[in-house]
């Protein structure tokens, strides 16, 4: 047991090796009627600091800026002055000129969103929000709004997580982890149909759960901030563990003693299997971004 659980771990440290490497939570917000203008944004937040950024005292603007991103530095820092501890600009600005605003490493727990447009010199400010999942989606709605130059005024984000394309990304891992436990039944001589339906239903069940799992995990695990990452492995491998168990009983109730079928089978194919799936879904998660 010992051996298999060892197995189970090395596709852990046959990952490329990065420096800080995991899931980070995130806060996207896709703006409607933007129109092309150009636009910068922030979340100013009442915490000092969140992952690598922090609030300063003085402004340092280092000279790898853009002319309008430096601008934009001004504006925020200016504007967060003036709020006093209430609000803090972290260091932190994306040129959101194309309708979507991304904070992806790290973001602030509770924050308020602002919107430079220098054409203008208009700086919006959103109402308080706050993190509600590890991956936050909201949708701001711009549409028929005008502003005079310099004029600041109060907008709302709408929640909008994506569930749809969260669900697919979810049907994807399920079908990819399946595909390569079912191709790998060939290899160890489950080649018969009863076998290969035992395997892929047992394959869609322990997997799909497997994964609803994690996305719920994931989903409810918003205020934990970068702590999830540190979960994270630790909940994947038991989970993983669980489905090998499950998986095993299954297939010696059902294939064990049928034509020839032994327990040393099973057992090595329930442990390949869930290892090569686990390596292949670790080492495609670089790759393909939009399902992992």
């Amino acid at each position: 047991m010992l051996l298999c659980l060892v197995c189970l771990m090395l596709p852990l440290f046959c990952l490329p090796v990065h420096g800080d490497a995991g899931p980070k939570p995130s806060v996207v917000i896709t703006m409607e009627g933007l129109d092309g203008r150009k636009c910068w944004g922030t979340l100013l937040t009442p915490q000092k600091s969140t992952g690598p950024y922090s609030a300063a005292d003085e402004l340092e603007l280092s000279e790898k800026l853009e002319p309008g991103e430096r601008e934009a530095w001004e504006q925020f820092f200016s504007f967060s002055l003036g709020q006093g501890d209430s609000l803090n600009f972290l260091g932190y600005v994306d040129d959101c000129s194309d309708g979507v605003f991304r904070w992806t490493y790290y973001p602030p727990t509770e924050f308020q969103m602002a919107l430079w447009f220098p054409d203008t010199g208009t700086l919006l400010v959103s109402e308080q929000e706050e993190r509600y999942a590890f991956n936050s989606y909201f949708t701001l709605n711009l549409q028929g709004q005008s502003w005079q130059g310099g004029e600041q005024a109060r907008i709302t984000l709408a929640r909008s997580y994506d569930y749809g394309g969260e669900f697919l990304a979810l049907l994807g891992r399920v079908v990819l982890t399946v595909g390569v436990e079912v191709l790998l039944a060939l290899a160890f001589r489950f080649r018969n149909r009863r076998q290969m339906k035992v395997i892929l239903v047992a394959n869609l069940v322990t997997q799909g759960l497997l994964n609803l799992a994690l996305n719920l995990f994931t989903y409810f695990c918003g205020e934990l901030a970068g702590m999830t990452a540190l979960f994270m492995g630790p909940v994947y491998l038991l989970a993983e563990l669980a489905v090998v168990w499950v998986e095993y009983k299954i297939y010696r109730k059902l294939l064990v003693g049928q034509e020839g079928v032994g327990h040393s089978r099973v057992l090595w194919y329930v442990w390949t299997a869930n290892v090569l799936s686990m390596l292949v879904g670790a080492v495609l998660s670089f790759q393909l971004l939009q399902i992992f």
